[in-house]
C-alpha cells in the first residue's frame, strides 16, 4: 500500500481549530490545504448590544456559528456579558462554537454542542427545553441563515428574537487561493463546510471552466450535502458533524457514510408517506 499523502482541499476559513485539523489529518496521512471561501462583516451591533444588556427579557441565546459568538463579543467591546445570561437556556450548534463562547464570553456554557447542525439543534431544544416559552430565545444570525432552526422552534411554540448581526460574502482573495491550492500534488478530496462556501467555490469553478467532479466531494453536514446536490454534483461522502474526527472518519471509511445516508433517506420517505396518509 502506498504511503503517498492524499491531499484534501478544505473550504474553510482559518480559525483556532485549523491547527487541530492540520495535525489530525497529517497524522492519518492526509495533506490538508485550507482555502478560505468566505469573508464576514458585522452589522447591527448596537442593536445586539442593547438586547444583550437585558437578559431578563430572554429565555436564552442560541449560537449557530462561531461568527455569532464573535458578533456578541464585538458588540460588547470592552464590557462583559451580563451575568444573567449564565442562568438562562443557552445553546451552540457545535463544539467549536461552544468552546468559543466559553473562552470569549466569560465562560458562558452552552448546551447542544453535540448536535452538529441546525436541524439537530432545533430538535434538541424542543426535546430538552424546560423553561418558559413566553420569553424569546435570542438568535443572532447571518444574512444567509436558513430558516431550518427558526421554523422548528416556531412550530413548537417558542418565541424567537432573530437579529441579523453579520454578512457573509465570497472571499475577495478566493481566486488567488484556489489557483494556489489546485497546483498541489495528489489532490483527491474537496471538503466543503457550508452551503455558502459551496456556492462561492462553484462560482470560481464555473468562471474557470473547471469540473469539481474530477475530485471526490466531501460534505460537512446535511445542508452542505444538499447544496452540492442542488448544483448537480455527486457527493462522495458526508460527515455528520463539523469536527476533524468526523471528517477523518468519513475519509477513511466513506462506505459507512453512504450507508447512513441511505438509511436517512428511507426514514424521510417513511415520514413523508405517513404524513400523506394522515392527510388522506
Amino acid at each position: 500500500m502506498s504511503n503517498r499523502q492524499r491531499t484534501v482541499i478544505i473550504f474553510k476559513s482559518e480559525s483556532e481549530s485549523t491547527d487541530v485539523y492540520a495535525e489530525t489529518l497529517l497524522g492519518h496521512n492526509f495533506q490538508p490545504l485550507f482555502v478560505p471561501t468566505l469573508s464576514f462583516g458585522f452589522k447591527n451591533l448596537e442593536q445586539l448590544r442593547a438586547k444583550l444588556m437585558t437578559p431578563d427579557k430572554y429565555a436564552g441565546i442560541i449560537f449557530t456559528s462561531p461568527r455569532c459568538v464573535e458578533a456578541v463579543a464585538e458588540s460588547l467591546q470592552l464590557s462583559e456579558l451580563p451575568g444573567g445570561w449564565k442562568l438562562l437556556h443557552n445553546y451552540a450548534v457545535g463544539e467549536v462554537t461552544h468552546n468559543l463562547a466559553m473562552n470569549t464570553l466569560q465562560q458562558l456554557f452552552t448546551h447542544g454542542k453535540q448536535t452538529g447542525n441546525a436541524r439537530n439543534l432545533g430538535e434538541f431544544i424542543v426535546d430538552t427545553f424546560d423553561g418558559s416559552r413566553n420569553l424569546p430565545l435570542l438568535l443572532p444570525c447571518g444574512n444567509l441563515a436558513t430558516d431550518t432552526l427558526l421554523s422548528k422552534l416556531l412550530e413548537n411554540g417558542f418565541c424567537v428574537d432573530a437579529c441579523e448581526v453579520y454578512e457573509t460574502k465570497c472571499n475577495p482573495q478566493l481566486a488567488e487561493c484556489m489557483e494556489r491550492a489546485l497546483k498541489a500534488d495528489n489532490i483527491e478530496f474537496l471538503a466543503f463546510f457550508s452551503p455558502s462556501g459551496v456556492n462561492c467555490a462553484n462560482e470560481y469553478f464555473k468562471a474557470h471552466n473547471i469540473s469539481p467532479d474530477q475530485w471526490k466531494l466531501v460534505a460537512i453536514g446535511p445542508s452542505t450535502r444538499r447544496a452540492l446536490e442542488s448544483l448537480g454534483l455527486k457527493v462522495f461522502c458526508t460527515a455528520e458533524r463539523p469536527t476533524v474526527e468526523h471528517l477523518v472518519k468519513v475519509l477513511l471509511n466513506p462506505q459507512e457514510s453512504r450507508e447512513r445516508l441511505v438509511r436517512e433517506r428511507e426514514r424521510e420517505r417513511e415520514r413523508e408517506l405517513t404524513a400523506a396518509m394522515d392527510l388522506a
